[in-house]
């Protein structure tokens, strides 16, 4: 048989199958699988190699005689089970996911039928296996309840013969001495040889642990005592590197072992669990071995100073206590939008809180999580039906001096705008959003375009901010309602494209003729004036939209094309303006 540091992934296929079958045949199937296992990669080639192997009558014999198991199909669930929970210790998660996705649905019912029938600790923890085989858990439990028998113990024996003799002493009193002495005798051999049988059976654990007997989550099941305290270091290590996580309704919090300054205490366990082996009776081997389940669980204690959970409570009251936030729309410093469901609010109670803590720490595993105890207090939701806008449909930016009262209105009429919703079928009005454009309302005196002149008004500069969102609206695919071009043609957006207002008598409005709500984001960047529409990403089904302007008899005419597929599939006529010259 090839070494135990054998690297089983510089084999060929030939080699591999025979390095296998060795190891299975002459080795203790948990360390055969630790060996294996340890080297497995996604594709489960190790794994595959294995379960071929199942397949030879003499290493399902061998197996099925180490085990003390009944079947061939008993055994294969029970290398099942131990692949299962050898690839869950070495937290190989992708590897597990990928195993059972191999097996056929009929493989993934008989493994179920074994985890939960022998109650193994994989069927109570692992988050993988649960998600393929739960399903089949109040089936397999309703079988146990019918097929499952006790341990035949040899007073049942007597109770069936003494029952025997009693029917039989009823039809032939004349045969009551003979039947009772064949029958003592029968007894006495049944007996004998059932004590002889278990026996023997009991003697194959000499100086190994029977099973059922559980470290935490590692299977000591014929495992040797004498490795005990190796076993128990490694074991030891992985916890100290373990967490500890709070759980709330906002999310969970983790804390390591380490920062808690939580230390792993393993003074007794070896001796607990050696005495506890070797002090079971007779008939307790004689169940643990033909039950075959988790019977006894010795965990390792934590321990740390009182103070350690005084300032754990303290940190959890600091993080879990808050008050409840509505949802809503926000927008990040970057300018994106998204929809926010808010939070519900948390007062922890900290009595109940400590005490599950502590109670779970006398119980150490490598990761704790339990749920913290408080008071919940529900947030509003008011806005979910804004939650479907997730995308920039269009954007537009123009140039200008921010300096001065012109800089001043711009940058107010920007602040006024953004956080804009329209919904479905509602007309934008730009007088409504962003006007009165008055002193009283903080606008202050600037250049303007007036009766085909120029002239200082207060409000100067919004019309930049309406062309802009104009130009916005229309890469959007949004329908215009009311336009009107200047006077004279801006420089900040192409001729033919700008949107004039003015006072209450010329506005500019659109119409939100998506499905979806829209939400408009206007702000200035330096000397850039920036609006951005968003809504949801199927609203424009695909379509996106350039709008031009061209020159044509001393005016300008613009079209808007409607893009799909890279190809123009319409162009739009939208509007004819005509400028007078400076």
């Amino acid at each position: 048989m090839k070494k135990e540091n054998t690297d089983i992934t510089l084999l060929d296929s030939t080699q591999k199958v025979n390095y296998v079958k060795n190891l299975l045949f002459n080795s203790e199937i948990n360390a055969a699988l630790d060996t294996l296992l340890k080297k497995e990669k996604k594709d489960l080639s190790i794994i595959k190699v294995i379960i071929d192997a199942l397949n030879d009558t003499l290493i399902i014999n061998r197996i099925k005689e180490q085990c003390n198991l009944y079947d061939t199909e008993s055994s294969k669930s029970f290398v099942y089970s131990r692949i299962i929970a050898t690839l869950s210790f070495y937290n190989k998660t992708v590897i597990l996911n990928s195993f059972f996705k191999f097996l056929s649905e009929e493989e993934r019912k008989k493994i179920a039928f074994y985890e939960y029938q022998n109650k193994t600790d994989v069927s109570f923890n692992n988050k993988i296996f649960n998600k393929y085989c739960s399903k089949y858990e109040e089936d397999a439990l309703k079988k146990l309840k019918l097929d499952n028998t006790e341990v035949l113990l040899l007073d049942e024996e007597i109770e069936k013969y003494n029952s025997l003799s009693d029917k039989k002493k009823k039809k032939k009193s004349k045969l009551i001495p003979i039947l009772a002495s064949l029958l003592v005798i029968i007894i006495l051999v049944v007996v004998g040889y059932k004590i002889y049988d278990y026996n023997k059976l009991i003697s194959k654990y000499k100086g190994l642990f029977y099973p059922g007997i559980y470290l935490n989550d590692i299977d000591l099941t014929g495992r040797k005592k004498s490795d005990l305290k190796n076993i128990i270091n490694d074991e030891k290590a992985r916890i100290q590197n373990g967490t500890f996580i709070v759980n709330n309704v906002n999310g969970d919090y983790k804390f390591t072992y380490e920062e808690l300054g939580i230390l792993v205490e393993d003074n007794k366990i070896e001796n607990n669990l050696i005495n506890y082996n070797n002090n079971l009776s007779f008939f307790k081997k004689l169940s643990m071995i033909k039950s075959n389940k988790k019977n006894k669980v010795f965990y390792m204690n934590a321990t740390y100073d009182d103070e350690v959970i005084d300032e754990l409570m303290k940190t959890l009251e600091e993080k879990l206590n808050t008050s409840a936030r509505d949802d809503g729309i926000v927008v990040d410093d970057a300018h994106n939008v998204y929809y926010d469901k808010g939070a519900s609010g948390f007062t922890l109670d900290v009595p109940k809180t400590k005490l599950k803590i502590e109670k779970a720490l006398s119980n150490l595993k490598e990761e704790i999580v339990i749920k913290a105890e408080g008071t919940v207090i529900k947030n509003d939701i008011k806005y979910e039906s804004l939650s479907s806008i997730n995308k920039k449909v269009s954007s537009y930016t123009t140039y200008f001096e921010n300096v001065g009262n012109r800089g001043h209105n711009i940058s107010l009429a920007s602040n006024r705008l953004s956080g804009t919703i329209l919904m479905p079928g509602e007309t934008f009005s730009y007088l409504k959003v962003v006007g009165p454009y008055g002193a009283s309302n903080g606008y202050l005196p600037a250049p303007i375009y007036l009766n085909g002149d120029t002239a200082t008004e207060n409000g100067g500069g919004v019309c930049q901010l309406a062309s802009t969102l104009y130009m916005a609206q229309l890469k959007a695919g949004l329908q215009t309602v009311s336009r009107r071009g200047h006077t004279f043609a801006p420089t900040y957006v192409p001729k033919g494209l700008d949107a004039t207002v003015y006072s209450t008598t010329t506005d500019f409005k659109f119409k939100n003729n998506y499905e979806y709500p829209v939400y408009i984001v206007s702000y200035v960047r330096g000397n850039y004036l920036n609006v951005d529409i968003w809504t949801n990403e199927n609203a424009l089904g695909g379509k996106t939209y350039e709008p031009y302007s061209v020159a044509s008899n001393g005016g300008w005419l613009a079209y808007l094309k409607i893009i799909e597929d890279g190809k123009v599939i319409e162009t739009k006529y939208l509007d004819r303006s005509v400028y007078k010259a400076h």
